[in-house]
């Protein structure tokens, strides 16, 4: 798989945040190196996200997200900032924007405050003085900069979700040269901010675009020694069978995308993969018998599989291997037990990652609810969602557990947003694969080998 090939899901996702028209969608096109966002002088033209798939050296592969402005207002604009932080979810590094003419006007304003214990940074609000925000060095017991209310609650939400983020200085071409003289050596002196690094941009003149790019080096670590799907599993000149049923649900010519990265991935390991139908597997038996290192199969085709192979050949599933290399393998195994408990009127959350058009023998919205509802004996609730869409925080209080696909489409920040946010309520998560496993009786076989 080539880096113009590589899935959404294993590129780097750099977001940009900011007010209207604070030169977010300017400076995205200018990274981009084309018009891909609309720019005007009118405030909301950026009514969606806008995604742009590219390479930037060293970082590699990686999703560029241009977002509507967080201080968009009305109904309609509410619904476009909650689509803005929707986009944190999958955010592996944040580019905060603020108009450098606002910066400086505010940065001076405020005297020095001390604190007199602890350590890091820390926001505090500014008292009589205006809508703003302190940042503070605790330990130096000296003001680092102030921030705008809305961009303050931005560093605090990437500071949450452990997001390192830029401060980009925008539309630097509107200052005059001795503004730009005060904020250049502010720069200078604060070295030390909760900031990967501060820079003076402009679209106009592309000032900065190179540095900023640049600047991604320092957070090459993200892509380096990334685990991969058979890390620990495949070594040079092992057979693996990959059995991919061609049915009614499956994509017409073309494999899906575990199924491609499996492939790639022991090709990787100078191993030799194997692909059939469950139907031809009894002769890929025949031939290589106990050669054969690991079996993987579709999840829907574990039953019959698990009866051909011999009990003490390893298998699993290319989506409980998803689960493994998103990280999220020992919850949605934990979340297994859950699911004989189930009563009738549980609600249960089947999460689909893709938006796929559903075909008559789906997966997620048909055949899983029939396999939950025979393994337990109960009538249960289903409530479905697919793509980018995801249960909104109300409504997922009153899910009995979630039960996630293999989540290929989606990259590990944003799959880890996603069973965070249910693990912090205490209801439990699963996988369709582990999901599956347990209700036909082979889970312990399934993971035993992982």
């Amino acid at each position: 798989m080539s880096l113009q090939d590589t899935p959404q899901g294993e590129r780097i996702h750099i977001a940009f945040f900011g007010r209207r028209n604070a030169g977010k969608s300017s400076f995205f096109n200018a990274i981009a190196g084309q018009k891909l966002s609309l720019t005007s002088e009118i405030l909301g033209t950026t009514t969606d996200p806008v995604r742009k798939s590219m390479e930037i050296l060293p970082l590699g592969p990686v999703l560029l997200i241009d977002t509507p402005g967080f201080d968009d207002e009305g109904e309609l604009g509410s619904m476009r900032v909650e689509r803005t932080k929707e986009v944190l979810r999958e955010t592996d590094i944040a580019l905060l924007f603020l108009p450098a003419k606002d910066f400086l006007s505010a940065k001076d304003v405020f005297p020095a405050r001390k604190e007199e214990q602890g350590e890091g940074f820390f926001l505090s609000d500014i008292e009589e003085q205006g809508e703003g925000f302190f940042l503070s060095d605790i330990e130096r017991q000296e003001e680092v900069l102030f921030l705008p209310e809305k961009e303050a609650s931005y560093l605090r939400l990437f500071q949450e979700n452990k997001i390192p983020s830029f401060l980009l200085l925008s539309q630097s071409d509107n200052l005059s040269s001795e503004e730009r003289r005060q904020i250049e050596d502010w720069i200078s002196r604060k070295k030390d901010t909760p900031f990967q690094r501060i820079f003076l941009v402009s679209s106009e003149t592309k000032e900065g675009v190179e540095a900023v790019k640049n600047a991604f080096a320092s957070l090459a670590s993200l892509q380096e020694e990334k685990k991969r799907l058979f890390h620990g599993l495949v070594e040079s000149g092992d057979f693996v069978v990959l059995v991919t049923p061609i049915d009614e649900s499956a994509p017409k010519g073309r494999l899906i995308l575990p199924q491609q990265m499996a492939i790639r991935d022991i090709l990787d390991y100078n191993g030799i993969p194997l692909v059939c139908q469950v139907e031809e597997l009894p002769r890929i038996l025949e031939n290589l018998g106990e050669k054969i290192k690991l079996v993987v199969t579709d999840s829907q085709a574990f039953s019959k599989v698990n009866q051909t192979l011999p009990k003490t050949m390893p298998l699993t599933s290319f989506s409980i291997l998803m689960a493994r290399y998103k990280g999220f393998l020992s919850y949605a195994l934990e979340g297994c037990a859950t699911l004989s408990t189930l009563e009738d009127g549980d609600r249960v959350y089947i999460a689909e990652g893709c938006s796929h058009h559903r075909q008559c023998g789906d997966i997620g919205t048909v055949k899983l609810p029939r396999m939950l509802e025979k393994y337990t004996g109960k009538k249960l609730q289903f409530v479905y969602s697919e793509g980018k869409g995801f249960l909104p925080e109300e409504e997922q209080e009153r899910v009995k557990i979630m039960v996630h696909c293999g989540a290929c489409m989606l990259s590990e920040k944003e799959v880890e947003s996603r069973y965070q946010d249910f693990l912090r309520k205490k209801i439990p998560i699963c996988n369709y694969g582990l999901a599956m496993a347990k209700m036909t009786g082979i889970l312990e076989r399934s993971i035993e080998m992982l």
